[in-house]
């Protein structure tokens, strides 16, 4: 739903979102959305809000106020956002040009989390510079859907609207410098993650690293130092770690769990098995089933 506001200081567009139920399953979800075009006197605040609201500068500057002396003069291609429950101030500038923004406002469970890999953050909450064709195009596909012109049903309508606030996000995630990213992201969690996800698939540690976005020297190096075990290592724990579970809790053939588990043959797997447990598989299960 859209309404428009035309009068003081601003000409507006609000757009509003009717959150269904799978809206509300997801992490993150718009809330309301718009454009405003304002002149000279323009000033909003102080405020708080309950959400998190992107603000983009397409046009003219705006200072924006925060916390006690702290503050930003922005103009076209910067973004700010407004922090839950934080007080802002934002006004058009004397003798400058008034700005031109639209804005999206999100909630979510997981919204923080997923708005953080941007590099705004509530002692920073701004971008210079980073807002890009890909991130325009995201928020027009949001702007389209919120004013209702779609025929879809309310299921289909949600995971549009889920798709391009994730291609929002990976937008702006894309201007973050590649150091600063993998700080913020703490990659050597989600290396892991990646490694317990795919490990039974017969990932290598080729594959570990080019995930990581690094070369596999560096990157053994660097994870074995922050995890104490090499990549490789961590691998076989994670398969081997499954091979017991498996052997313990079904009946599957010995060769069924040595395929299971990313192992390329019977051999290969029993070999590493009894390299780490001083038993065979068949030898450890047996002595699993004896005790139960």
């Amino acid at each position: 739903m859209n309404t428009f506001v035309t009068g003081g200081y601003e000409t507006a567009e609000y757009l509003y979102y009717a959150l269904n139920e799978l809206d509300k399953q997801c992490s993150i979800w718009p809330v309301r959305g718009g454009i405003t075009e304002t002149k000279q006197g323009y000033y909003v605040g102080p405020r708080r809000i309950e959400s998190y609201s992107l603000h983009i500068v397409k046009e003219g500057m705006v200072r924006v106020e925060w916390d006690p002396e702290k503050s930003v003069t922005l103009s076209s291609g910067d973004i700010f956002c407004l922090f839950p429950m934080r007080t802002y101030t934002y006004y058009a500038i004397e003798g400058e040009p008034p700005p031109k923004m639209s804005w999206i406002v999100i909630d979510g469970p997981r919204a923080a989390e997923i708005l953080k890999p941007t590099g705004i953050s509530s002692e920073n909450p701004f971008l210079e510079g980073k807002w890009t064709q890909e991130a325009e195009l995201a928020v027009n596909g949001l702007f389209r859907l919120m004013r209702g012109t779609e025929t879809e049903t309310a299921n289909v309508l949600s995971l549009e609207m889920q798709s391009l606030l994730y291609c929002l996000f990976a937008a702006l995630c894309r201007t973050v410098p590649k150091a600063q990213s993998l700080e913020t992201a703490d990659w050597v969690k989600q290396s892991m993650s990646y490694i317990r996800q795919h490990a039974l698939e017969g990932i290598t540690v080729q594959q570990a690293a080019r995930t990581a976005g690094m070369n596999r020297t560096y990157y053994s190096v660097a994870f074995a130092k922050k995890v104490g075990m090499s990549p490789n290592d961590f691998i076989t724990q994670v398969r081997m770690d499954s091979a017991k579970r498996l052997l313990a809790e079904t009946n599957a053939s010995i060769t069924e769990v040595a395929f299971t588990t990313g192992y390329s043959s019977l051999y290969a797997f029993t070999r590493t098995f009894k390299n780490r447990f001083s038993l065979t598989p068949t030898a450890y299960r047996e002595t699993i089933w004896k005790g139960m």
